[in-house]
């Protein structure tokens, strides 16, 4: 006996579950944002650089799952766009990610990420018509 193949998820389910990556591609910029300057003693910890690396990654596979090439460009384009904001000086003077080495690697390292996810998920086949 085999056993039941799972339904295909509606066009519903699908846009909630990409909905719910762009969000994390929101909150993965700010955390990281807030993890830029985080030292122990006076040695700069790189906890932000491997977030933007490991959750860039993860969240432009998810999108290109779920959407193809377009789902993929999804949640760097969040990503970039909260990242560069947090990295932007106010007129009141606030900042958010320095620029320090490590605030410039997190930029870097996150905008890469998420275009080799682009880069990496194939494009969907036509339709033979």
């Amino acid at each position: 006996m085999s056993e039941p193949q799972p339904a295909e998820p509606g066009p519903g389910e699908t846009a909630a579950a990409y909905a719910l990556v762009l969000v994390l591609a929101l909150l993965l910029a700010l955390w990281g944002a807030f993890l830029v300057p985080l030292k122990v003693g006076t040695v700069p910890v790189p906890l932000s650089v491997l977030v933007a690396l490991v959750g860039n990654a993860a969240l432009g596979w998810s999108g290109g799952r779920l959407y193809g090439r377009v789902g993929a460009a999804g949640p760097g384009l969040v990503w970039v766009a909260i990242a560069l904001a947090l990295g932007t000086q106010r007129r009141e003077g606030d900042l958010v990610v320095p620029g320090s080495l490590m605030g410039l690697l997190f930029l870097l390292v996150g905008a890469v990420t998420s275009a080799v996810a682009f880069g990496a998920v194939r494009r969907r086949a036509r339709p033979a018509a």
